[in-house]
């Protein structure tokens, strides 16, 4: 190699190769939107390329899945309040005005504290000849209960109590014999006959008693119906007055059966009395005691079978 050569040789070995001749080919691809047309861009048969977004429809699942699923019915736990809904119907009210039994019970009311604050002892009395016939003795020597200031006053506590228990379970029986709907007038007519009915009775008993010639013995059964039915009305008054006012039945149901308890111990005294007079006649006795102690007792049974 010639000296020439060789400076020739370092001389490009500094120097940028340069760069071959390219052959132009032509583009095999005509249009590179081809690869984005798909359902949602359809491709344009114009050279402008436009992207397009469009409502995404999914295909339809051939099963339901959340019909498999359980379903939890329970209210959350986090709920502070709900709506619940309730389906009201019309009824058919009936408009009572109960302002006399009202103050029939206020009346009652003072009644009863009169006598417990100023015949206290009286009343203890009543309730020990109610438990043991010797008893009454004692009642007897402090005084004459059928001729004292309280007598009346018992009477008309049991007498009430007795009606309202008649009116509240025999008023529609009641109403469709007579044909009266006013329930204070049927109650007017329940107390007049339960007055009348009992002021019926002592006029019998005094009536045998005259007939009879045992003036001592009717005294003593009138006085032991007397010291029952006080005790009677004095037990079931707060029972009625609950029950009245609250509308509670078996409340009520109780008080009958106070009251026909009363009414049992009141026959078997009155048969202890009865066969102790030597003068009395038995079946006089049993037909006093069939006539005014079981047939009003049959009659009120009656009554609240043909309500029910």
């Amino acid at each position: 190699m010639t000296s020439r050569d060789q400076q020739t040789l370092k001389t490009s070995f500094f120097l940028k190769p340069e760069a071959s001749a390219t052959i132009t080919v032509s583009d095999s691809i005509g249009n590179y939107s081809d690869f984005l047309g798909d359902s949602l861009n359809v491709f344009h048969t114009d050279s402008a390329f436009r992207f397009e977004l469009r409502e995404i429809i999914l295909p339809a699942n051939d099963s339901d899945t959340t019909a498999a699923q359980p379903v939890y019915d329970k209210p959350s736990l986090f709920t502070t309040s709900g709506v619940i809904k309730h389906q009201f119907n019309p009824e058919f009210r009936m408009r009572q005005n109960s302002d006399w039994l009202t103050a029939l019970f206020l009346v009652c009311l003072i009644v009863l504290s009169w006598i417990k604050f100023y015949h206290l002892r009286r009343i203890k009395q009543l309730f020990r000849a109610v438990g043991a016939r010797h008893h009454v003795n004692q009642l007897v020597r402090d005084g004459n209960l059928t001729e004292e200031r309280i007598t009346p006053g018992l009477a008309l506590v049991y007498i009430v109590g007795l009606a309202v228990l008649v009116h509240q379970f025999g008023f529609e029986t009641i109403s469709s014999w007579l044909g009266i709907r006013k329930s204070g007038l049927i109650f007017a007519m329940i107390l007049g006959a339960i007055s009348i009915l009992w002021l019926i009775k002592v006029l019998t008993i005094r009536g045998t008693g005259i007939i009879f010639r045992t003036k001592q013995d009717t005294s003593e059964l009138i006085l032991t119906n007397l010291i029952f039915n006080a005790a009677g009305g004095i037990v079931i008054f707060p029972l009625v007055l609950t029950g009245y006012y609250s509308g509670n039945l078996p409340i009520l149901k109780i008080a009958v059966i106070v009251l026909l308890v009363v009414m049992c111990l009141r026959f078997f005294r009155s048969m202890v009395v009865g066969f102790a007079a030597q003068t009395f006649s038995v079946l006089y006795l049993f037909l006093y005691l069939c006539t005014l102690e079981i047939l009003p007792v049959l009659f009120l049974y009656r009554l609240v079978t043909l309500a029910d």
